[in-house]
């Protein structure tokens, strides 16, 4: 499904700025094209991925087209951003944690969709990854999602 997980901290200002930052660790490390901005900005725009889970998240994403390598960026956002509501566009989520996906098939994004949707469930598991590190937080993500350690 994915080959790695990357997990950063970051304080964005926007939803642009969230996107953009999780595109840089994508893109610095090979996992994306750089075309790979331009369409999650574009997707995001047309269908929202802010989602009002208890600890509030956001999933954006966009085509394979634009992928390299499977791969997810997770950031803990030190002061939530606002993303539009997936389910009711008009209103917005303050999301917490943002799963930037970056898949090479509708399949894999399907199954990593109901995977993160479960996290984002996950109540006390969210609320721990805000406080444990960042480490700790990828090795229980990479356990959950039954992701192999390349590393």
């Amino acid at each position: 499904m994915i080959n790695e997980i990357l997990i950063i901290e970051d304080n964005p200002g926007s939803w642009e700025e969230a996107v953009r930052a999780a595109y840089k660790e994508l893109h610095d490390r090979h996992f994306v094209k750089e075309s790979f901005l331009q369409g999650c900005m574009e997707r995001e725009k047309i269908y929202p991925t802010g989602l009002m889970t208890e600890v509030p998240v956001a999933i954006p994403h966009t085509d394979s087209i634009h992928v390299i390598v499977p791969a997810i960026c997770v950031i803990r956002l030190k002061d939530p951003v606002l993303f539009r509501n997936m389910e009711s566009p008009e209103n917005e989520v303050p999301a917490q944690f943002v799963f930037c996906m970056a898949l090479k098939s509708g399949d894999a994004q399907i199954d990593m969709l109901k995977a993160i949707l479960n996290t984002a469930q996950d109540k006390k598991f969210l609320q721990e990854a805000k406080t444990e590190s960042l480490e700790t937080v990828r090795k229980k993500l990479m356990r959950r999602w039954e992701v192999k350690d390349y590393v």
